[in-house]
């Protein structure tokens, strides 16, 4: 429900939602108890933010989920459906209110689907909170960037995307940093972390803002690029290699420089992830083995086409 949120977060991001949340959500608590006091004490309240036809407004939690929601990143099923439910329970603590301020009287029916509509609220709420507390533990310390596991979230989530709308394209990439083991035996592994920084930092500022880019193990990294074609995720992924390869990182006063391969691929609508990571792990393979920091494509029609006639070509060898 959430997966795609992780898109383009970082750790700092998904820890401040969770403590916005929590705030939020405390503040919600406060303002419900006010209304069951008043309740209880048949006290009617006439404060804007209990009986105005607009007192979601003068909630914070209706003005951190109202300032959520301009952030397209976040405009979302999960956050819109949040953002209604809000509303409603508003609106029946108003009718809720009102009917006790005319009549003085307890009205059960009023308050059963109050207590419905917060229960409805409250677990969509707590769901959010659950996400953004779990996927602090979605990315790799010391890259801070998304870790394997959260990769192979998004990869599913884009997989079941692309599947379920037929003219949408994704592809993927593979990037190996050239010669890291060098840095470390040279430096030293602290000055490996560091490197492992710099490029994490340069990938990240680099690829377009709906793109992700995750620490897939070791000095390898996996970028996922919704909505491209092979030939525009090749030119993406270009831009980062040059951009990485033109900024020196600086050691002791001396500018190291840094390059990496990537082996370019679509994650394919009628095949499955895995084979996806191999072609892009070919794709890179081959980068490598042609002099490193290169960007090579491998177009997935045609690796299965080549694939299909390799088979043949064995069949009809065991056939002679």
């Amino acid at each position: 429900m959430f997966e795609s949120l992780l898109e383009r977060r970082d750790q700092a991001d998904v820890e401040r939602l969770s403590n916005e949340i929590k705030t939020a959500l405390a503040d919600h608590h406060h303002w419900m108890h006010k209304i069951s006091l008043a309740i209880a004490a048949r006290k009617p309240i006439d404060e804007p933010s209990f009986i105005a036809e607009d007192a979601h407004q003068y909630c914070n939690f209706g003005l951190w989920i109202d300032s959520i929601l301009k952030d397209k990143d976040f405009q979302t099923h999960a956050f819109t459906r949040i953002d209604q439910l809000h509303k409603a329970l508003h609106d029946q603590a108003r009718m809720l209110l009102v009917s006790l301020e005319k009549t003085q009287q307890f009205d059960e029916q009023k308050y059963d689907d109050f207590l419905e509509i917060q229960r409805n609220f409250f677990n969509e709420v707590l769901s959010m909170l659950e996400f953004s507390v779990i996927s602090k533990y979605q990315f790799d310390p010391t890259t801070k960037l998304l870790n394997r596991r959260s990769a192979n979230m998004l990869l599913a989530h884009e997989k079941a995307r692309i599947q379920q709308t037929n003219h949408s394209d994704c592809c993927i990439a593979l990037g190996d940093i050239d010669k890291f083991k060098d840095f470390n035996d040279t430096y030293g592994h602290d000055l490996g972390d560091l490197v492992l920084e710099h490029v994490a930092f340069i990938f990240n500022t680099t690829i377009r803002k709906h793109d992700s880019v995750a620490r897939f193990g070791g000095e390898e990294f996996l970028f996922v690029m919704p909505n491209l074609n092979l030939e525009n995720a090749k030119k993406v992924i270009e831009r980062v290699r040059k951009k990485l390869e033109s900024t020196p990182f600086i050691h002791q006063g001396n500018a190291l420089t840094i390059t990496a391969s990537f082996g370019v691929t679509q994650l394919s609508h009628d095949d499955d992830i895995k084979n996806s990571i191999k072609r892009a792990d070919v794709a890179l393979y081959t980068a490598k083995n042609s002099g490193r920091n290169k960007t090579i494509s491998l177009d997935a029609a045609e690796a299965e086409a080549i694939n299909h006639n390799s088979a043949d070509s064995e069949l009809n060898q065991v056939d002679a």
